[in-house]
This record gives C-alpha cells, structure tokens and sequence, in this order.
C-alpha cells in the first residue's frame, strides 16, 4: 500500500510538472511605466516582519474601483524583477496579506517541499514557512481576514477520490512551522476534476472553486466552510467556457471584483455587493492587460484595488505588476 501512494505522488508531480507549453500571442500587449507605487513596498527585504496579524473578517470599504476601470486602465509596472527561481522553481499561487502592507504570499506547484514564501519589496523571498501537511498538487491560494487557504486540488490524471482545501492562520514573521491548520475533504458530484483556482469569500464563509476545464466547460463549485471532517460532494452551480484552461483566481479585498487567470489571458468580473461570487462569474468578463509569461499560473489583485501581480511558473519567474497610474 505504502509503495502504491508513492507511486500516485510521484505520477502526479511528473503530470503537473509535465505541462510545458509555450505560450500564444498575448492578446492585449500592456502598455508600461516606471516606478513601484508606494502601497507594495512597504514590507523590507529582509529580516523578519515584526508585525503581527489580527483577525479580522470584516469586509474591506468598498475602493469604488471597477473591473472595467482596471482593464482600461491598468499598465505594466517597470522595471519587472526576478522570483527567486531557486525557492519558487514553479510558482503556483500567489496572494497579497491582508493585514501585513505590501507582504505577499506564494507556494510552490507539486514535486516540492510544502513551504510557504514571503515575498518582500523588491521580490525577495525573505521569510520561508514549512506548512505542516504534505504538498501533493497544491494550485492556488486565498486568502479571508487573517487566514490562508490552500487548494491541494490538483488532479491531472483524475485518480484523486478525494481533494483538500486547507487552512493556516497567517504566520507572524517567526518562520516556525505552520500546524495549527484545517482541513476540507471533497469531491464533485461529475467525478474527479483537475482544479486550479480558488477564492474564498471575505466574510470566510465559504469558497468558491473553478475547474480547470481542459476537456470541457469550466465548472464553478461552492464549498460551504463550516467544521466538518467528512468528505462532501461538491454540485456544479455555474459553469463557463472561455477557449482555454483555468490556471488560478482570485477575490478583491472589498469583494467587489474577481479575477481569473489562464496561461495567457486574465479576465476580471464585477461583483455587485448584492451577488455571490458564482453569480458573478454567469456575467460578462473584460480581458485586461497581461504579459508574455511562459507558463502563467498565479494571479493576485493588489489589496487597495488598483492593480494585480501575475507569476508564471518554470525558468522565467518574473514578477509582472500592473497598476492603474496614480492621477
């Protein structure tokens, strides 16, 4: 038995690892300009961050920014530094705290060590967590409040009975191992399904997963997060279909804009404050301006709702900010 786990590990890093594309034409080339805005760099690069986070699951005042005003607007942030390729080799999600300035959190894709990253103002890695589960296919992360959430929802071969969504309160600054976490075991009601985008709402009541939707429609499913050690069936409540996979997602700070990443492309949907996220995405979608990244994977909208950071996994980790010019 212990030998046919294994080898489920080791197929399934070889898969995750194995998606090497090159990318198309980026469809709407950004247009740039200089200087990193004052709001994402305030965290030093190095040394710990002696700020420790609250809780808080109230949700953010509204910035009255749209997803329209973001794909009209928003532009390519230069000089675009460098991910440190040797701790984030394949950067699966990323995701800006809450309750820290400027920090930003990202994980590594399958195959690696289950460590967490804190990424400072220049994009150095200065602070390294170990997460205190193991790392089989994590995709995406998000975020509510003071709390992380992990997507171990990976499932390229569809051989997982079941997929996990783990939470971890936000770590300190300490470095210390992350073990005070929990867990949601789930699976969908059509069968087993690679997933790589989640977002959780920002009252932390529940969250929203998005199918990868390689061979068919992407799906949109709910995850209630209420206490519960026992597995449940997910039912698709929406679905979409935009000519490419699903790489990652994410929820602005005041919950009134969703971005979605494919290898190439991000799409961002207005949310009014009166609809869930899942009606949101029945809407219609701008494309905003995205860069030529190899294998894009991560996307994380800036907290003051003015902009979003994309990564891309494999040899090219470079950090693609883009911003909204300051008037």
């Amino acid at each position: 038995m212990r030998l046919i786990v294994l080898a489920l590990v080791v197929a399934l890093g070889a898969v995750a690892c194995g998606d090497d594309r090159e990318p198309s034409a980026v469809v709407q080339p950004p247009t740039t300009f200089e200087g990193q805005p004052e709001s994402l760099t305030t965290v030093p690069d190095s040394g710990s961050n002696d700020a420790v986070p609250t809780t808080t699951l109230r949700p953010a005042v509204p910035t009255g920014i749209t997803a329209a005003d973001l794909c009209a607007g928003a532009m390519l942030v230069e000089p675009t530094p460098q991910i440190d390729t040797d701790l984030l080799p394949e950067t699966s999600g990323v995701v800006y705290s809450r309750t820290v300035d400027g920090r930003m959190y990202a994980h590594n894709d399958s195959g690696n060590l289950p460590r967490l990253f804190g990424i400072g103002a220049s994009s150095t890695v200065d602070e390294v967590w170990t997460v205190g589960t193991a790392l089989l296919d994590w995709e995406d992360i998000a975020v509510a409040g003071s709390t992380l959430y992990f997507a171990d929802t990976g499932d390229n071969l569809h051989i997982r009975p079941t997929v996990r969504l783990i939470a971890s309160p936000e770590p300190d600054g300490s470095g210390a191992t992350l073990d005070d976490l929990d867990f949601w075991s789930f699976t969908f009601a059509e069968g087993r399904l690679d997933t790589e985008a989640v977002m959780v709402d920002v009252d932390g009541a529940e969250a929203v997963l998005i199918t990868k939707g390689t061979d068919s429609p992407a799906g949109v499913y709910v995850l209630p997060l209420t206490d519960s050690s026992d597995a449940v069936t997910l039912e698709r409540v929406a679905e979409f279909n935009i000519g490419e996979s699903i790489s990652a997602a994410d929820l602005s700070a005041d919950g009134r804009v969703i971005a979605v990443r494919t290898p190439t492309r991000v799409l961002l949907f207005d949310r009014p404050a009166t609809s869930s996220i899942a009606d949101a995405l029945a809407g219609e979608p701008c494309e905003a301006a995205s860069a030529p990244e190899r294998q894009g994977e991560a996307i994380a909208l800036h907290p003051d709702g003015r902009g979003y950071t994309t990564l891309s996994e494999r040899e090219s980790a470079t950090r693609n900010d883009f911003r909204l010019p300051e008037s």
